[in-house]
């Protein structure tokens, strides 16, 4: 009897605790509870990173689905829209529709367009995602396009979450050339299984900007994305810091950058976190034997914020 009575303890504190998460679900933003909140919030992800897929290596600078899907249900609900202004491979449109969020994408190439709308298509059984269209999941859209042209179409505060990592000025075609001249065969290609191609030649390309020029498009991006966030809603940027020795810039704090860029728009600077890749990234001998440099293994996450 005793041990009947104890069952049926168990059984009604499990009900008690399903009771009390959905009832703490109904008061988030997130549709999160409480525990869960709380193991989301860890500063630094070393859990996201993955092998990449063939059609990654197209793009040759992606971030994990499950990096995008986590963004995703930390700071927006189900039925919210999530935005990525450069869209790549698809990434950001495809974590969102399996959250059932609705999705919008902007790709200014052609071939990462067709990549992106060739994997969505896969995931909700449909060849033609090039308008709002009705699945088990969310609504998609995407545009393939200019980003600073296409985001003046979405009316003000429709987007709860803006996820994206942009280019990164015109780094890549430094980095082209110094893996072509002098490091070909060293472990950030042979071991890191490190692609790098340019996206484009088109001028609108921020991969073919300047610094100067590249950070003045950023900002024009941030204003309109600004307009078109929900109050209260996120911003949430994935870039990495560099280098550009060739230049005698030991260090680009790259983050900072956008995270001024966002402030200049409106967005507050609300947090950061840091994307620990460490486990899919060799170590690799940095400027022996005369400077000393680490490895930039890791990337960071600027969360921005529009105040309600």
């Amino acid at each position: 009897m005793s041990i009947e009575l104890f069952g049926e303890n168990n059984d009604m504190r499990k009900d008690a605790d399903i009771v009390k998460k959905e009832e703490q679900r109904k008061k988030t933003f997130n549709g999160l509870c409480a525990s869960e909140w709380t193991e989301l919030s860890k500063s630094v992800w070393n859990d996201v990173s993955s092998t990449r897929k063939k059609k990654h290596l197209v793009h040759g600078a992606t971030y994990p689905e499950k990096l995008c899907d986590r963004l995703i249900r930390m700071y927006s609900k189900e039925g919210d829209v999530v935005l990525d202004p450069f869209l790549g491979t698809g990434t950001t449109v495809i974590a969102a529709i399996k959250a059932k969020r609705d999705a919008i994408g902007i790709e200014l190439t052609d071939r990462f367009f067709d990549v992106a709308n060739t994997s969505i298509s896969e995931i909700v059984d449909n060849n033609q995602i090039n308008f709002f269209e009705e699945s088990i999941y969310g609504e998609h859209r995407l545009y393939k396009g200019d980003c600073s042209e296409i985001l003046k179409r979405i009316s003000d505060d429709k987007v709860q979450l803006t996820v994206t990592s942009p280019p990164y000025a015109d780094l890549i075609h430094k980095v082209v050339e110094d893996r072509t001249m002098r490091h070909k065969k060293s472990a950030f290609v042979t071991e890191n299984n490190s692609t790098t191609n340019l996206y484009s030649d088109d001028p609108r390309d921020l991969g073919n900007m300047s610094m100067d020029k590249y950070l003045n498009k950023v900002k024009e991006i941030m204003r309109e994305l600004f307009r078109i966030t929900k109050p209260g809603g996120y911003n949430a940027w994935v870039v990495k810091d560099y280098r550009d020795t060739k230049n005698k810039i030991p260090y680009v704090d790259l983050h900072t950058k956008i995270a001024n860029a966002g402030e200049d728009a409106g967005f507050y600077y609300h947090d950061l976190i840091i994307w620990d890749q460490n486990q899919h990234r060799k170590l690799v001998l940095l400027g022996y034997p005369s400077v000393f440099y680490v490895n930039q293994n890791h990337s960071y996450i600027v969360i921005m914020r529009k105040s309600k």
